[in-house]
């Protein structure tokens, strides 16, 4: 599943838009956000990890790498 998909199900999940969290985006690293410029890098798979992990962080969530079973 592509990044923009899972976005989007936990923006449904946290009722807030990709405007709202282009904004918030912006305030925190402190630089214009817009809503099609986030729409952009999400499509473009472009986003850095720290955008990321402040996404998460304004959505309520723990960005993490988990290590996988090892029977795979």
């Amino acid at each position: 599943m592509s990044i923009i998909n899972e976005l989007k199900k936990i923006l449904l999940d946290v009722n807030i838009n990709l405007t709202e969290l282009a904004q918030a985006l912006g305030k925190r690293l402190n630089k214009p956000y817009s809503m099609q410029n986030l729409s952009n890098k999400l499509r473009n798979e472009t986003i850095t990890h720290r955008e990321m992990i402040i996404i998460a962080d304004i959505l309520g969530y723990d960005l993490k790498f988990v290590r996988r079973d090892e029977k795979r």
